[in-house]
């Protein structure tokens, strides 16, 4: 498996080799990414609002659109409606036509020596709930919603990774629009936003997800402005996850996000085991944990360290099926790219 070395997590340390590498990079238009100017549409706005370069600029010393900033209120925030994972039926065809092709070669796979070698490792459980991570609201009052995200490590200091359909609504839809990141939201403490908000600035995702809603491809990115009690960059006040990739698609992992069915999304939740294959069809990997609606987007976070809340990003969270198994895309070198892409989006 490749890290990335400026997406290094500050303190994480090495993990454990590993020796399947099935997934492999993919040629086509499934490597492109696009971007847009994170909309702004508040109630009362007939049209997304248009800024001037010295409206952005400005935006750095405020943190954002202060009416983005000020609409979010703690009310809001409590009101706002999970954004649903979108459809698993790909995965429901996929394993019914695996079931019924499955020759010897693929069914002895699983006890090949690579595999039955390979050691992984049962992570810790998690009782450091990283700031690194939180929640992200989308849209307005009526229509509010909500993702999870978390911060990675790029020169910028300002780009978070969340799920495709956290920033877009896929085939045949748009950007979504009010952005804005709180770490380690907590709706139960008095303090809801315990560092303060991010306001979004740049949005990107797969072009594969924006034209066919491609769950290989449900990867999103999110760059900010300025923000945060502190007024400086999201990774400045919060750290930043590292960005791991091409590796194997069985790995140790702590998934972390606000799920609807835990505490109404309310508060942080984690869960934690080995991530293993979803079929011989598509790359995602797949593991129970049951997290709901609200949860896309989490990082799902290798070699994850209790001391410092930082590890490596492997994968988000992007569906749920009716039996709690959630699944997320691989990440390949076209993942990197389009991290390193939403970098220079500032």
């Amino acid at each position: 498996m490749a890290v990335a070395p400026v997406l290094s997590a500050t303190g994480a340390t090495a993990g454990p080799a590993e020796v399947e590498t099935k997934p492999t990079r993919v040629a086509g238009s499934d490597l492109g990414t696009s971007s847009s100017l994170a909309p702004v549409q508040l109630p009362g706005d007939k049209t997304a609002r248009t800024y001037s370069p010295a409206q952005l600029k400005a935006f750095e010393r405020t943190g954002g659109d202060p009416d983005v900033l000020a609409y979010w209120t703690p009310e809001r925030m409590k009101a706002a409606k999970p954004l649903d994972a979108p459809g698993d039926a790909v995965w429901v065809e996929n394993t019914a036509r695996a079931i019924a092709s499955k020759t010897p070669t693929v069914a002895t796979k699983p006890v090949a020596a690579t595999i039955a070698t390979k050691e992984i490792a049962a992570p810790d459980p998690v009782t450091n709930f990283s700031v690194t991570n939180g929640k992200l609201f989308i849209g307005g009052y009526e229509s509010g919603s909500w993702c999870s995200a978390s911060a990675v490590a790029t020169s910028s200091k300002r780009v978070l990774i969340t799920a495709g359909h956290c920033v877009h609504s896929g085939q045949g839809g748009n950007w979504l629009s009010n952005l804005v990141f709180v770490p380690k939201y907590n709706a139960f403490n008095a303090d809801h936003d315990p560092v303060g908000r991010f306001q979004a600035y740049r949005l990107r995702t797969f072009n594969e997800w924006m034209n066919n809603s491609n769950l290989n491809r449900d990867v999103g990115w999110v760059t900010t402005f300025s923000g945060g009690d502190w007024n400086t960059t999201v990774v400045a006040t919060v750290g930043g996850h590292g960005l791991a990739y091409n590796g194997g698609t069985e790995f140790d992992v702590s998934i972390f996000g606000y799920p609807s069915n835990r505490d109404g999304g309310d508060k942080m939740w984690a869960c934690w085991g080995t991530a293993v294959d979803n079929s011989i069809f598509d790359d995602r990997s797949k593991i129970t944990c049951n997290f709901g609606g609200g949860s896309s987007g989490g990082p799902w976070i290798w070699n994850y360290s209790n001391a410092n809340g930082l590890g490596y990003v492997r994968s988000v969270m992007s569906t749920v099926d009716g039996s709690g198994v959630n699944r997320g895309p691989y990440f390949d070198t076209a993942v990197l790219d389009g991290t390193n892409a939403a970098n220079g989006d500032w």
